[in-house]
């Protein structure tokens, strides 16, 4: 990354700043147009289709997930046990927070009532 070009919540301002991004892009380059080929455009246009939801947060569960078993946890055969320390490292969250950054992260569901079940 070499320059960070803004933020934006409306349709309207997104298209603003790439357009932005774009200049800054050419000017840096040198470039007339850094994506200019048919298959480039192919690109831009699975790029343009992720979004958020599609994002998933996997490096706490390869470094955590590597201590995890390393200090024979992986011994407690409970998926939650193992979401739960790996989450709590990673993101120390109120329980409804670490329930909603599973769905939204890792695309995981858990209940929040499982995990308050689960910790008593």
């Amino acid at each position: 990354m070499v320059k960070t070009i803004g933020y934006a919540t409306t349709q309207r301002e997104i298209e603003k700043l790439e357009n932005q991004a774009r200049q800054t892009i050419d000017e840096l380059s040198g470039q007339n147009r850094l994506f200019g080929f048919e298959t480039d455009q192919a690109v831009e246009k699975v790029l343009s289709t992720l979004d958020n939801a599609s994002i998933r947060t996997v490096g706490s569960e390869l470094i955590f997930g590597k201590i995890y078993d390393t200090i024979d946890f992986g011994v407690i055969h409970e998926i939650l046990f193992r979401h739960l320390v790996i989450t709590r490292l990673s993101f120390p969250l109120s329980k409804p927070k670490t329930c909603a950054y599973w769905y939204r992260y890792q695309g995981i569901h858990w209940d929040v009532d499982a995990v308050y079940r689960f910790m008593i």
